[in-house]
C-alpha cells in the first residue's frame, strides 16, 4: 500500500518537475534568434513545431528517468530496513510536489497581503489632503493573471470597488470628492459595466450639497450614467 503511495507521488513529482523545466532546445532556439544565427527564413522553416516535439522528448525521458531512480533507490532502501532514507529519495517522492504547495500557499497569503494594502491606500488617499480635482496615480494589486485585460480590469473592479464607495457618506465634502475620484479610479472601463459601487457612488455624488462633488460628478455622469 505504502509502496503504491509512494509511486504515485513520485509520478506526480516527475509530472511537476517536467511541467515547469525550462527546456534546453527550446532555450538554444531562443538564443539564436537573439544572436541572430538563423535569416528570417531559415526562422520560419525551423520555428516551434520542431522544437516542440524535441521537448516533448526531453520530458518524457526526464519523467522515466525520475521513475527509474526512484524505483532503484526504493529497491535499495528495502535492503537496508531500519537506516535513515536517503534524502535524494525523499526528494523523489515529495520534492516538487512540497514546493509547488508552499508557492501556492505563498502566492495566495502574498496576495491577500498586496490586495489588503492596496485597500489601505485608497483609503489612505481618500482621508489625505491630495487635490481633489485629480485621480489616485498609484498601482493597485491584480491577482488575475489570465492574458485577457477584460478579465484583468473586471477583477480589478471586482477588488477594490467597495472601499472607496464606502466613504461616498462621509460628512467631509472633501473626503467625498476624493472618494468619488477613486471609485472612477477603480472602475472597469474596459467592460463598463452600467452597475456595481461606482456607478451607485456616482449617482449620489450628482446630488451632492457640495458643488465640487457635483462638478466631478458631472464629468463622468454623461459616459456613465448614460
Amino acid at each position: 500500500m505504502f509502496v503504491l503511495l509512494r509511486l504515485c507521488c513520485a509520478t506526480l513529482s516527475a509530472y511537476i518537475f517536467v511541467l515547469y523545466l525550462p527546456l534546453p532546445p527550446y532555450l538554444l532556439f531562443r538564443l539564436s534568434q537573439l544572436l541572430g544565427l538563423y535569416s528570417e527564413m531559415q526562422l520560419v522553416q525551423y520555428d516551434r513545431p520542431e522544437f516542440d516535439g524535441l521537448g516533448f522528448d526531453v520530458r518524457v525521458t526526464i519523467a522515466a528517468l525520475w521513475i527509474l531512480t526512484w524505483a532503484l533507490l526504493e529497491l535499495r532502501g528495502f535492503r537496508r530496513v531500519g537506516q535513515p532514507t536517503p534524502k535524494l529519495l525523499t526528494h523523489l517522492r515529495y520534492g516538487p510536489i512540497a514546493v509547488m504547495i508552499l508557492s501556492i500557499v505563498t502566492i495566495v497569503a502574498t496576495d491577500l497581503f498586496l490586495i489588503q494594502y492596496s485597500r489601505w491606500q485608497l483609503v489612505s488617499w481618500i482621508y489625505s489632503d491630495a487635490p481633489v480635482t485629480e485621480g489616485p496615480s498609484f498601482e493597485l494589486h491584480n491577482n488575475d493573471r489570465g492574458w485577457c485585460g477584460n478579465g484583468r480590469s473586471a477583477t480589478r473592479y471586482y477588488l477594490y470597488a467597495d472601499t472607496p464607495a464606502a466613504y461616498i457618506d462621509d460628512p467631509d465634502p472633501a473626503v467625498r470628492a476624493r472618494a468619488l475620484q477613486a471609485s472612477i479610479f477603480v472602475y472597469d472601463w474596459v467592460n463598463q459595466p452600467g452597475d456595481g459601487p461606482s456607478i451607485t457612488a456616482l449617482k449620489k455624488a450628482t446630488t451632492d450639497s457640495d458643488p465640487a462633488v457635483r462638478f466631478i460628478a458631472a464629468k463622468y455622469s454623461r459616459e456613465l450614467l448614460r
